[in-house]
């Protein structure tokens, strides 16, 4: 119970401090005088309670904080509207309970991103297609019918695990990771510009990556039929083996693909919408 009680504290924490972060970003051209700032407190709270009510609906964490924050979209022009009055000079710094974060260190952010997820998906690349060398092997094995060749092909199934597991174990994950998923940082009008003009280019490549990598994988099956197609003009099994070989290929290298395409946008998207 005490353990129930304390994560959905901690989920509200969290839920709060987004909203929050999302009504001074959209307020952030006003002045903070005390109605602008009592009106700010209303919009929290009306926030909170329509986060509530789509929870209550069966509406997941993620989906509902998401869509809260998409229909209070309109803080600035409420506050037009309502006569507030607009101020040029604006310290965001001041209003957050967060420093902020600067251009460089979003940059380190992504670049140690970016080298965590490329080991990260390299070791799982070579883990799913460990078996090629034993394939391999095995096409070897019918031509020159010798079980050596079965002997290094193992070799090379237990190499690509063994560096596959390397890879996995030493991709070292940027050192303010955490401080950047909790969301204990403030953005500049600047570097936000910088990072929403960054996350269309980053999810058309990530689309891009990601058809990429399904077309891989679906078509993997393609050089198995290639192969036993080969076996049937010079009947030889060492075709099937080759094929088997391409399929693991083809589906270590989608799998590669579809982990970097997921991982690159998730990257952005941490900087712009922090959460748990």
């Amino acid at each position: 119970m005490t353990q129930a009680y304390q994560k959905k504290e901690a989920v509200s924490e969290t839920v709060s401090l987004a909203f929050k972060r999302h009504i001074l970003e959209k307020s952030a051209g006003f002045a903070s005088e005390p109605m602008a700032d009592a009106f700010r407190v209303s919009l929290l709270a009306q926030m909170l309670d329509r986060y509530d009510a789509l929870r209550a609906k069966g509406v997941g964490e993620q989906a509902a904080m998401h869509r809260t924050m998409y229909e209070f979209d309109d803080i600035a022009a409420q506050m037009r509207d309502m006569g507030f009055e607009e101020t040029q000079a604006f310290d965001e710094e001041n209003l957050s309970r967060w420093p902020q974060l600067s251009q460089r260190e979003a940059e380190d952010y992504i670049r140690a991103r970016d080298a965590y997820l490329h080991k990260t998906s390299l070791g799982i690349m070579l883990c799913s297609a460990c078996v090629t060398p034993l394939m391999i092997a095995a096409a070897f094995s019918e031509v020159w019918y010798s079980d050596a060749f079965a002997m290094l092909g193992l070799m090379g199934m237990f190499a690509m695990i063994g560096m596959g597991v390397y890879a996995m174990v030493t991709a070292v994950k940027p050192k303010n990771e955490k401080k950047i998923k909790k969301g204990r940082f403030s953005l500049s009008r600047g570097l936000r510009r910088m990072l929403e003009q960054m996350k269309d280019a980053v999810e058309a490549k990530s689309r891009k990556r990601k058809g990429i990598g399904v077309a891989l994988i679906v078509t993997s099956l393609i050089p198995m039929f290639a192969g036993a197609a080969f076996s049937e003009i010079w009947y030889s099994d060492a075709f099937p083996m080759m094929g088997l070989a391409g399929m693991f290929l083809m589906i270590g290298a989608g799998v590669y693909e579809l982990v970097m395409a997921d991982g690159e946008k998730k990257t952005i998207q941490q900087l712009l919408d922090p959460r748990e």
